[in-house]
């Protein structure tokens, strides 16, 4: 069956813990997974090592992926003539949780805060030599979007008054960096959420929290029409959680940031 996973942010004990939750339910699970590898977390390296491991998973690419992507190979999926720079976006992304990526990576706190406060484009391109190959390489393989024939899957946003067949969303998203960039950054309101789609097909998305449509310590998956948001704050909140959908029955698995399997889900 299909699983799709929420913004895992560097956490990997809940990461792990949850593959190994599925995978007793489901011996031929296949993994999708919404995008956030990296940042605001404390283990950005083993959860894209771990993720490597996986044979049987399909890799869509977030906001957060696609900054890491520009900082370390000057192009992203989102760059045009108006995108940032490296070095701005290094710089913009020190607040959120790049620091905690590249330091668990072994860069140097001090440097980095100085290459903030001071940019050098060369000490920038010291400072990421500590991503490996491998890793760079994931990053730069991520694709925007997973389509089948009755399920979509993305980052973050795709208008509910647009079609989603006829044609692809992939196939729209190579000639409109607008559409590109609302699949990325995106948001929805509430009101989008639990409404009619012009879609044919169930949308999978992460990167907003469901804390921002239903303001709760029960940090669950949201389920409206034609619509699943996953986003549930594995690395923003104590109480946060990586969870999993299976798109083939609706079934969800959670676990907490220290690994632990909530019962129930």
């Amino acid at each position: 069956m299909r699983w799709i996973i929420g913004d895992i942010h560097g956490m990997f004990r809940p990461l792990d813990a949850l593959i190994a939750q599925v995978e007793r339910r489901d011996v031929d699970a296949h993994f999708i997974f919404v995008g956030d590898y990296v940042n605001r977390g404390p283990e950005s390296p083993k959860v894209i090592d771990r993720l490597l491991k996986l044979s049987h998973a399909t890799f869509l690419r977030g906001n957060h992926d696609d900054v890491f992507d520009l900082i370390l190979h000057d192009t992203c999926y989102m760059c045009n003539d108006g995108a940032p720079t490296a070095q701005s976006a290094f710089g913009w992304f020190m607040q959120h949780g790049l620091a905690e990526t590249l330091t668990s990576y072994g860069a140097d706190w001090a440097e980095l805060d100085h290459l903030w406060h001071h940019p050098n484009p060369r000490k920038l391109r010291e400072q990421i030599e500590v991503v490996p190959p491998a890793h760079r390489q994931f990053i730069r393989d991520l694709k925007p979007v997973v389509e089948q024939d009755d399920i979509f899957v993305a980052h973050a946003f795709w208008d509910p008054d647009a079609l989603d067949e006829s044609p692809a969303i992939a196939q729209r998203l190579a000639s409109s960096p607008r559409l590109r960039h609302q699949l990325l950054w995106g948001r929805y309101t509430g009101e989008q959420v639990t409404r009619k789609k012009k879609w044919k097909r169930t949308g999978y998305f992460g990167h907003t929290p469901v804390l921002n449509y239903a303001p709760t310590d029960d940090l669950k998956p949201i389920f409206g029409p034609q619509i699943v948001l996953l986003d549930t704050a594995a690395a923003l909140l104590p109480q946060g959680r990586l969870s999993a959908v299976c798109a083939d029955n609706s079934q969800v698995v959670q676990v907490e940031r220290d690994g632990t399997v909530i019962e129930g889900t």
